[in-house]
């Protein structure tokens, strides 16, 4: 059910980081020796450097190639090699060669035994690129120092796989500024009803991430979903809009069979399901027209007008496919969540969940227990819930919504087993995936957060203890997860707000480097 593919969006699992080495080799013109210059016989030649530099620059080269080649999304350039003498030139000629496709290339590794730091460095103050060097016996304290005193950026990894990782988060920051979210608003393009603990300012984070921004009437958004004349629309009188028409309807409803004849069990109608696959597919459609790759709408807003329930649907199917579907879709127009789950995306190449976020408490016997959510029903406390022997009570927590998805261990992974049920409890309407996260108890995973002011950065790790909601309707959809820190979370949550998303896999150390790389503080939970 790739319908992103269909609508050939600007997907971010297509984003890739450039890397281009740069090889600098010294080379002498004449034979001598002296504090800098030392050897016997041939070794002092100008062929014997010749030799060396050759050697050196396709040794490096496979290196790096043999280092970054299995990254997905990471891709090695052709290297570049320059080679000068003792005199130690520097021009706008090697400055030229070195930037050859410099609009193509993200990061530059720069290797070279002695004196390439002038070189290194002006070219990087004359381009203003990212500059990376590898750990060595003495280069990599000598350069990153040279760059940092003159604001210039270069990582340092202290060893080959903190290289990697580097890479993986230097590819999540492009990822961030390649994306651009599509935002249904209903009076506030900011700040929804229940979300002042998203972002103050989008202004400022397009200035920190690039991320970019398109607003969207929740009014004309819900009028499209109707199969009418397209300049028919209350909201948009005359004006030729986007509606659903009858081709889009035969696509909809092959989606619809598709995805019921895969569930493990459908406890819907069908009927019932083609709003909220429809509402999906609008969505996709939208996103395409204006060039965005990220979706975000107000539940609580929408709800407020009754026009959900008119409609008969909910955004909950459509953030679930989108997600897994490499476009990341997020609840209640909250927008620090959503850039949290492009970054977790997109280290791990998986598919995120986010949603509210509360410490656990557990009972006299250990068992966990919600029994205050008045959307949980006592029978899904009582009867879904894993008993947790010898666990810490302050440091188990849970997130909920009904957004889960099946591809949590990776897009291109096996597609999980899922239930249909509804959203609606008495009209059993607005399609959910239900995912028994009960099946996936020891995963590691790895939680992110934005802070409002978009100066923190969330970052822990966790590890699956449970799961709740697989059974029920609405928002009682969960996931229950032990950290190593159950204060210092909460802590971080304070200053983060209340989703938070997720997705499998330890990736901590990526999403720290990410922050850093974006100038953010990282509220670390390892």
């Amino acid at each position: 059910m790739k319908l992103a593919d269909e609508f050939e969006l600007r997907n971010n699992r297509e984003v890739t980081l450039n890397v281009r080495p740069i090889e600098i080799g010294l080379y002498h013109d004449y034979v001598f020796e002296g504090p800098c210059r030392f050897g016997r016989g041939d070794e002092l030649t100008r062929e014997h450097d010749m030799m060396v530099i050759e050697m050196k620059s396709k040794n490096d080269e496979k290196m790096l190639h043999d280092l970054f080649d299995g990254i997905p999304g990471v891709n090695v350039m052709d290297q570049i090699v320059i080679k000068r003498d003792e005199t130690f030139p520097l021009n706008d000629a090697m400055l030229e060669e070195m930037a050859t496709d410099r609009d193509d290339v993200d990061l530059y590794v720069f290797n070279f035994t002695v004196f390439g730091a002038d070189l290194a460095i002006a070219f990087s103050q004359k381009y203003g690129k990212p500059s990376m060097i590898l750990p060595t016996p003495n280069n990599d304290a000598h350069m990153s120092a040279a760059y940092r005193a003159r604001g210039l950026e270069m990582h340092s990894p202290a060893t080959l796989e903190e290289a990697k990782k580097t890479l993986v988060a230097l590819r999540a920051r492009k990822v961030m500024a390649n994306t651009r979210a599509l935002v249904v608003v209903r009076n506030n393009s900011v700040h929804p009803v229940t979300n002042y603990d998203s972002f103050l300012d989008h202004f400022e984070v397009t200035k920190k991430l690039g991320t970019s921004f398109t607003y969207y009437n929740l009014h004309e958004f819900l009028d499209q979903l109707h199969n009418v004349a397209p300049d028919t629309n209350p909201t948009l009188p005359g004006r030729v809009a986007d509606n659903i028409n009858d081709e889009d309807e035969k696509v909809v409803g092959a989606m619809v069979d598709e995805f019921m004849t895969g569930a493990t069990v459908c406890d819907m109608d069908r009927d019932k399901i083609v709003p909220s696959m429809r509402a999906h597919y609008l969505v996709n459609k939208l996103l395409k027209k204006l060039d965005c790759n990220a979706f975000a709408a107000p539940c609580p807003d929408m709800c407020a007008t009754r026009r959900l329930n008119h409609e008969q649907t909910t955004l909950c199917l459509n953030h679930t496919l989108n997600n897994e579907n490499g476009v990341c879709s997020a609840c209640e127009q909250d927008v620090s969540a959503l850039l949290s789950m492009v970054a977790l995306s997109a280290v791990s190449q998986s598919a995120p969940y986010m949603g509210n976020t509360v410490p656990v408490k557990l009972d006299a016997d250990d068992e966990l227990r919600i029994k205050t959510r008045i959307m949980f029903r006592p029978y899904s406390c009582d009867e879904e819930t894993p008993r947790l022997e010898e666990q810490h009570a302050d440091a188990i927590m849970s997130i909920y919504h009904a957004v889960p998805n099946r591809q949590f261990k990776g897009y291109d992974a096996e597609q999980a087993p899922y239930d249909v049920r509804p959203f609606a409890m008495d009209g059993r309407w607005g399609a959910t995936v239900r995912y028994d996260f009960k099946r996936d108890i020891g995963e590691p995973i790895t939680l992110a957060k934005f802070d409002p002011t978009c100066s923190k950065l969330l970052v822990a790790r966790g590890t699956i203890v449970g799961g709740i909601g697989a059974l029920d309707e609405n928002c009682s959809e969960g996931v229950f997860f032990s950290v190593s820190d159950g204060r210092a979370f909460r802590e971080a949550t304070m200053w983060t707000g209340n989703h938070t998303a997720l997705v499998y896999g330890d990736w901590f150390d990526e999403m720290v480097l990410f922050a850093e790389s974006v100038g953010l503080e990282p509220l670390a939970v390892g």
